[in-house]
């Protein structure tokens, strides 16, 4: 009866370290992904701060390069059930501004975002992927940070100025489209690989003029 309650503890024990080491969503910790899980769900339990998703992605792509426990992310939806993701510390405090409100903050933000689009470039060079497909991958991070900042913002007459100077400029409220780059770089008189090249070099850089503002 003694050693059956024993096995029974050691066993209980067992299960509970695993379930902990598995589900709990801390920093410094490896975590599944379970069902109905987002990147941002996952960064607000663990930084309480759900703009904080950058890190978890960039922590993971680090944790990739040397364990194949791990599969690179390529944008806050590209998880899945059962992928095992690294959630890295938090930020030293002095560079948490919690989240984001005012422009500056927003704005620091979306640098984070685009910052990280040429490291990931560099990582789908070694995983071997193709020009085109790389160029649209940057396009579309650059993009998705571009409409969650706006999102943001707590102005929304300035984010319907931004979004009518887009549609006159570009014909869509949001931006550039692929597409739209793509001409544009060709009609120069690029070649589709500089095309390519090209969109990706404008996806990971930022605004000068705009970050001068929040200096």
């Amino acid at each position: 009866m003694v050693n059956s309650k024993i096995n029974f503890i050691t066993t209980f024990l067992f299960v509970w370290l695993l379930a902990t080491s598995t589900f709990a969503q801390m920093p410094n910790t490896s975590y599944t992904i379970q069902e109905n899980d987002w990147l941002s769900k996952i960064s607000e339990k663990a930084y309480d701060n759900p703009h904080l998703y950058y890190r978890i992605i960039k922590g993971t792509n680090e944790k990739a390069a040397s364990d194949n426990t791990f599969k690179p992310i390529s944008s806050a939806n590209d998880i899945q059930i059962g992928q095992v993701i690294w959630i890295p510390s938090p930020p030293a405090p002095k560079n948490l501004t919690g989240i984001p409100k005012t422009n500056c903050e927003i704005r620091l933000w979306y640098n984070f975002q685009i910052v990280a689009v040429g490291v990931l470039n560099e990582k789908w060079k070694q995983d071997g992927i193709d020009l085109a497909t790389r160029a649209k991958k940057a396009y579309e991070l650059r993009h998705e940070a571009r409409v969650n900042a706006r999102f943001m913002m707590q102005n929304k007459e300035e984010v319907q100025a931004l979004q009518a100077r887009d549609q006159e400029k570009y014909g869509n409220p949001d931006g550039p489209t692929f597409e739209y780059l793509l001409k544009k770089n060709t009609d120069k008189g690029l070649t589709l690989e500089k095309a390519y090249q090209s969109i990706i070099d404008s996806s990971s850089r930022t605004d000068t003029r705009y970050n001068a503002d929040c200096q």
